[in-house]
């Protein structure tokens, strides 16, 4: 299996405290599983449950079918609900647990290990699914091969679907076809940008400028440089909404059999 190279990076809304964080993210390099998460800030300890899907998926990841992940939702669910003192809340905080819950997008990402038959060793296939609007960015050199499941920057909004503690929501949404899957293959030095919303969408921006020759390279570097610093900056001069940012960088390398 290719090797994959993954660094994560994470900072809190400005004006906050890093214990207010509400965005998630969960890999393993060995497994070549990857997620990011975007709790909403209206529902009810949303970070427990951002960080819940994004753990899960990366132990267990589920199918992209619609009644099977409905399935597999039932494990974070039931977590979220046990990790909540019931006895000790308030009564309109157990109301808000219990009619509102958690709520969170969630991008999952997924390297398939190549079949032993395959005859071009230079391309493995990946996979991803999505709720919400939490992206992934597939990058070649000075090319943007793949944006999902957000086709366009001016495609964010603010009422993006939405996974939920509660799952007869969770039934209705995914009903309604809200899960995103997609495939593809890859090649040793493509890169993987999963983001959650803000972020997401300053690199949709970054995409569609005309003079993105400087390379996506030299965006990674700029990101791994001192990346709390650049989105300080971009806060600054309002380039970047100010919210909970996260982005993992995945960087395919070669087979480690090789």
């Amino acid at each position: 299996m290719p090797s994959l190279k993954i660094s994560a990076h994470a900072l809190h809304k400005a004006g906050t405290e890093t214990r207010l964080y509400e965005d998630a993210y969960a890999f393993d390099e060995a497994s070549g599983c990857a997620a990011v998460a975007d709790g909403a800030s209206d529902a009810f300890e949303a970070g427990a449950w951002a960080r819940l899907l994004v753990a899960t998926f990366v132990h267990a990841p589920p199918v992209a079918d619609p009644e099977a992940f409905f399935e597999w939702l039932r494990g974070p669910a039931r977590a979220w609900k046990a990790t909540l003192n019931w006895n000790d809340l308030p009564w309109y905080a157990e109301q808000k647990a219990r009619e509102v819950g958690g709520l969170a997008t969630l991008l999952g990402f997924r390297l398939e290990t190549p079949d032993e038959e395959e005859t071009d060793a230079s391309e493995v296939t990946w996979t991803a699914m999505a709720v919400g609007d939490a992206c992934l960015l597939h990058v070649r050199k000075h090319d943007v091969l793949m944006r999902f499941p957000v086709e366009s920057a001016d495609a964010f909004g603010t009422a993006p679907p939405l996974l939920s503690t509660r799952l007869q929501h969770d039934k209705a949404m995914l009903d309604s076809g809200e899960l995103r899957h997609y495939g593809g293959t890859c090649q040793p030095g493509d890169l993987f940008l999963l983001a959650t919303d803000a972020m997401a969408e300053w690199l949709y921006n970054l995409a569609d400028l005309d003079d993105m020759k400087l390379g996506w390279e030299s965006v990674s570097n700029l990101i791994e440089e001192d990346f709390e610093a650049l989105i300080e900056e971009l806060r600054t001069q309002s380039i970047i909404r100010n919210d909970d940012v996260t982005l993992l960088v995945l960087r395919v390398g070669e087979d480690e059999e090789a």
